[in-house]
């Protein structure tokens, strides 16, 4: 591997030209610390990529202190040569005693390695995870027990942990709390992955061959417990990561386990009683597909373990544009519907909402995208206080490369790599492509986002697989080893104890009994400002184990107050303790405490779930967007229930109104105490053939009832079907509806309403309606129009858009409007927004409405509800908006918008909705990858034969300038979800609304003084799971509760004051002292307000 030497040898060359100063890591030479170690493999005719899917995930790394000595030593597994123990001499020196200390291991293919003192003598023993499918090799797993002399004898067998198994890591932790330490073997399996049926469910089936496994420690013999304990062990599990941790803080250690392939991932709850349940599907919403390695940590002080986990998107455009594919929509579905869950291409954080559920955040967090990602590790690279994430990346041999997939599957090349009946390996596997990838480095910002950052000096483009940190030099920072293919390792000294800024603390924990390490325990700092949490479980990332005292970096130099709560749950309390410093504490040697309740303690509530026995659900038709434009990147077919609320019978009381989707009828609930009980007899005529998308109770006809306005629509019918038409139902007075002859919203054509409001437009004391157009059936991206619609006072309205508002007529794809005075001048104005558009403002100036030039209309968005309330008490009405948010694949600015490209570009009557976003050379690149665009536009296959031609083309690089020019064009530039403070006169002040709030798509908002402080405060709910596979569901709000601070400036209350729940969300009212959530296809929610 002479050319990698040298290759490393030009990196470093360049990273040399930039100042150490300015780097956070140095990589250290090995003339400088005396390690040489290489991963090196060799592949053949018998054993290589295609024989062994895992030839080239690598080896990993082990850290910990095995002589003693208070200086932390290295152990290297290697595939295919004999594993090194180095020993750190002192001064980043190290010294190669693998033979002397007998610890190179007897196996030919080695994986994971952990340093564990599992004989409880004060000496750290390692143990080694072996695999591969190597002739003659039984894949014993390795047990080298320390002597204390620096040699070490191998007992695997003795100890009943010499698993034959395809094994790639073992996590040591005590999850029964008797005091030893117990074992997790992660397995792979053996089985190739096109030889399964997916509609078998093999999961509950254990394979006796492999499969993962638990062992419980008996008297020092390690047992497999497995089955009765509550573990998965089946031929499906392809497990690449285990991470252990308390998920939810009850002060047992619990079990996430990531599965590479088509199994999703598993994650055990500890029952505190010897069993796990695996609960994943439950408390997490969507997950990494082909999971790989992972890690647990608390990311954003609020001393919950949230969980990342690996996968395998590119960052760099021309990557993911030449080597990544996604599922369609069909087999994504296939995958759901046969138990495999909600996986998707790309990394995932699971942010930990402290009730059992997680949200996943890695788009928000600008985690999603590393490339061929193994080892997973949060760290505090520069001591401010925020963990920080490193992704050691790269695959020596590329078998994603879609070029080469095409290549190979060609019949002359199938022909030519044929030998009698064989394949020839080795031109297989030498076209294969092969290029180093840059390892990523994220320094946490706070806020909950990342930036991957040079100045770390970690970003070197590398085969990388295991990696593990440390403090080599004990200077008080975390140093940094990663394992290589094909290359020599890196080993980085960290540099931030030569910086002004950054603290730390470090804790050398002496255990009790049979668990010297103390394996378990956790550990909270309070510097007078925050709290610091950290868990004592080394095995961590990918294949790899940490060094074994835990270490938290602080952003200053005061006293600290440390509680420490034990393995066996006894808690020990320091205060004012000095930073700075490697604590050593011994258990024996803390005042003993009781075990306090873990249970967490409820926040205040202002609201409580009810049970709800109403047996309604909602039923959204079956229709999939994509098959009718493979472009759309989300379905638009599931806005509904938009639930509305009035007092349809004079009885006093609320009855609510359930739009029906297509095929289904709308339904009327009737409050009987605090449940809902549906009014069987309730029908409207020619209901089921529409989709009602928004419904108004009003009194259209001035008799003092309520009647009730539906608006239709639907991107599943053709624009020239009459079930887009609204309807208009009088009510007798006793909730009876008979239906208008009326033409609504216009007579001119069918219209695909997705919203109507109604004011008094006129002040001749009826109430007029506001209608708006979501989009044009087969047309994404051309611009609907509002209708304006004049009662005269006995329900019979006219169209008098072209003379009181012209410029509503084709102003884009509205979502949603309001009737607001929002100029103070006592008459309503109108307020529209939708999907491409700005804030459109349009003045009531006696009945005509003029079009603002505000600067709101700059706003453009995907904007989807709209709120306005006096957030601050000065008299003016604010504004509050729904948008996309920010835990998207898009991200949008007025620098770099979004830019959607409209035309049929194939000349085949169809038109083509191109998105795009802005790079930094200014040019407009597509979202789409290469075969998508050829399946909605055939004649690009000759414009881009290949992935390579494709790569690095723009949107000018696609089509023709003339095509270009005569395209309809329209942008996107904000997609938070926002607050617009009213200064007067046209003038308002922009918020994003807190981070929370950014998760999803907010759909609905509700404002009232909730909590009774005098100010608005907001309660909101969205999430989409219809998206195409690549962009992903948007499924990480539970609900959100939003405190108004008197200014107008809100915070997401943690557990949202009991306003909790899970579903898409499309409206929320307040009926019968209850708040009522509509979700899609779901039941309805219904949360007692307590104030009430």
């Amino acid at each position: 591997m002479k050319k990698y030497i040298i290759y490393l040898s030009i990196i470093m060359l360049a990273v040399s030209c930039q100042s150490k100063d300015d780097l956070l890591f140095e990589l250290k030479s090995p003339s400088e610390t005396n390690i040489e170690f290489e991963n090196n493999l060799i592949f053949d005719q018998d054993f290589n990529v295609y024989t062994y899917r895992n030839f080239y995930n690598g080896g990993g790394v082990s850290i910990g202190d095995i002589n003693n000595d208070g200086l932390p030593d290295i152990y290297f597994t290697s595939n295919q040569s004999k594993n090194l123990l180095y020993q750190n001499v002192g001064d980043f020196k190290f010294k190669d005693i693998t033979d002397i200390s007998g610890v190179g291991g007897n196996r030919a293919w080695s994986t994971g390695v952990t340093m564990v003192d599992i004989n409880a003598d004060g000496f750290l023993d390692i143990y080694v995870c072996n695999s591969g499918d190597v002739e003659g090799d039984n894949k014993q797993n390795e047990l080298f027990i320390n002597q204390g002399d620096m040699t070490f004898t191998e007992e695997a067998t003795k100890y009943g942990l010499a698993d034959t198994g395809y094994s790639t890591h073992a996590s040591f932790f005590d999850y029964d709390k008797d005091g030893d330490l117990d074992v997790y073997l992660l397995n792979n399996s053996y089985q190739a992955i096109g030889s399964f049926d997916l509609r078998r469910n093999e999961r509950p089936k254990r394979d006796k061959d492999g499969g993962d496994k638990l062992l419980e420690n008996q008297d020092g013999k390690f047992v497999d417990v497995s089955e009765e304990v509550g573990i998965y062990g089946s031929v499906i599990g392809f497990g690449l990561g285990v991470t252990v941790g308390d998920v939810n803080s009850d002060g047992w250690e619990d079990i996430y386990v990531s599965n590479d392939f088509f199994e999703r991932d598993y994650l055990y709850i500890n029952n505190q009683d010897g069993t796990f349940s695996e609960e994943l599907t439950n408390a997490i919403s969507s997950i990494s597909a082909a999971s790989m390695g992972a890690d647990m940590a608390d990311i954003d002080n609020d001393g919950s373990a949230d969980i990342f986990v690996t996968e395998m998107l590119p960052s760099e455009y021309e990557r993911l544009k030449s080597v990544t594919t996604f599922e369609n929509w069909d087999k994504y579905k296939y995958n759901v519907d046969n138990g495999y869950f909600h996986q998707f291409t790309r990394n995932t954080l699971q942010l930990n909402n402290g009730d059992n559920t997680f949200s996943e955040i890695g788009r928000l967090a600008g985690v999603e995208a590393s490339d061929w990602s193994w080892g997973a590790l949060f760290f505090d690279m520069d001591n401010d206080g925020l963990r920080d994430l490193f992704i050691a990346n790269g695959i020596f041999r590329d078998l994603t490369d879609q070029d080469y997939l095409q290549y190979v599957s060609s019949e002359q090349v199938l022909m030519s790599i044929m030998s009698g009946e064989e394949v020839d390996y080795a031109k297989l596997v030498d076209i294969i492509p092969s290029r180093p990838v840059k390892n990523h480095a994220y320094i946490n910002q706070g806020n909950l986002t990342f930036k991957n950052d040079v100045n770390t000096g970690l970003l070197m483009p590398s085969f990388s697989n295991g990696s593990a940190y440390g403090d080599l030099d004990n200077d008080g920072d975390l140093d940094l080893v990663v394992s290589n293919v094909n290359m020599p390792s890196f080993i980085y000294e960290n540099h931030t104890d030569k910086k002004e800024s950054g603290n730390y603390i470090q804790f050398n924990l002496n255990g009790t009994g049979k668990n010297t390490m103390a394996i378990g325990t956790q550990i909270k700092v309070n510097d007078g400002n925050s709290d610091y949490y950290i868990q004592q479980q080394p095995i961590r990332g990918f294949q790899s184990s940490m060094d074994l005292r835990p270490h938290l970096g602080l952003p200053t130099n005061s006293p600290v107050s440390i509680e420490i709560t034990w393995p066996n749950g006894t808690k020990s309390f320091l205060d004012s303790v000095s930073v700075n410093q490697i604590l050593v504490i011994n258990q024996t040697d803390m005042p003993k405490t009781k075990p306090l309740n873990n249970n967490p303690t409820n926040s205040k509530e202002l609201f409580k779930r009810l049970d709800n026995n109403l047996e309604f659900i909602h039923n959204e038709n079956l229709f999939i967007d994509f098959n009718r434009n493979r472009l759309l990147p989300h379905m638009l077919s599931t806005p509904g229930p938009k639930i509305i609320n009035g007092d349809i019978n004079g009885d006093g009381i609320d009855e609510i109104f359930v739009p029906g989707s297509k095929d289904s009828k709308s339904t009327l609930l009737n409050w009987k105490n605090q449940s809902l009980i549906q009014d069987d007899n309730f029908t409207l005529m020619n209901d089921t053939e529409s989709e009602t998308i928004e419904s108004l109770f009003f009194d259209a006809d001035s008799d003092g009832d309520l009647d009730l306005y539906t608006a239709n629509g639907g991107i599943e019918f053709s624009k020239f079907i009459p079930y887009l038409s609204d309807k208009l139902y009088f009510n007798d007075g006793n909730g009876n509806f008979t239906q208008s002859k009326l033409e609504l919203p216009t007579n001119s054509n069918f219209f695909n309403s997705s919203t109507v409001e109604a004011s008094d437009i006129d002040k001749d004391g009826d109430m007029d309606l506001f209608v708006g157009e979501r989009l044009i059936s087969d047309s994404y991206g051309v611009p609907g129009s509002g209708v304006i619609l004049l009662n005269n006072g006995k329900g019979s309205f006219k169209d008098v858009t072209s003379l009181n508002a012209p410029e509503l007529k084709n102003i884009g794809m509205i979502t949603d409007a309001i009737f607001v005075d929002i100029d103070n001048d006592n008459d309503e104005d109108l307020i529209v927004i939708g999907e491409f558009m700005g804030i459109n403002i349009f003045f009531n100036e006696n009945g005509l409405f003029r079009l603002s030039k505000s600067e709101l209309s700059n706003y453009k968005g995907w904007w989807q509800s709209i709120q306005s309330g006096d957030f601050n008490g000065d008299g003016l009405l604010d504004l509050v908006l729904g948008n996309h948010g920010l835990n998207s694949r898009f991200s949008a600015s007025k620098e770099f918008p979004i830019r959607l490209y409209v035309n049929d570009f194939d000349i085949n009557d169809q038109l083509d909705p191109v998105l795009t976003f802005k790079r930094e050379n200014g040019k407009f690149y597509p979202y789409d990858l290469r075969h998508n665009l050829i399946d909605q536009m055939k004649p690009l296959k000759k414009v881009f034969p290949d992935y390579s031609s494709f790569r690095s083309a723009s949107i000018e690089d696609m089509f023709s300038s003339d095509q270009l020019d005569k395209s309809l064009k329209i942008e996107v530039n904000t997609l938070s979800s926002s607050i617009f403070i009213n200064k007067g006169n046209g003038k308002f002040d922009f918020y994003e609304l807190p981070q929370k709030a950014q998760f999803s798509p907010i759909y609905s908002l509700f404002l009232k003084d909730f909590d009774l402080d005098g100010d608005l405060d907001i309660i909101a709910g969205g999430n989409l799971y219809n998206a195409k596979p690549e962009i992903g569901r948007y499924d990480a709000s539970f609900g959100l509760f939003l405190e108004n601070d008197g200014s107008g400036k809100f915070e997401a209350a943690d557990g949202g004051y009991g306003f909790k729940l899970k579903g898409e969300v499309r409206s929320i009212i307040l009926s019968n002292s209850n708040i009522v959530v509509g979700r899609n296809s779901d039941s309805l929610a219904i949360f007692k307000y307590l104030n009430e």
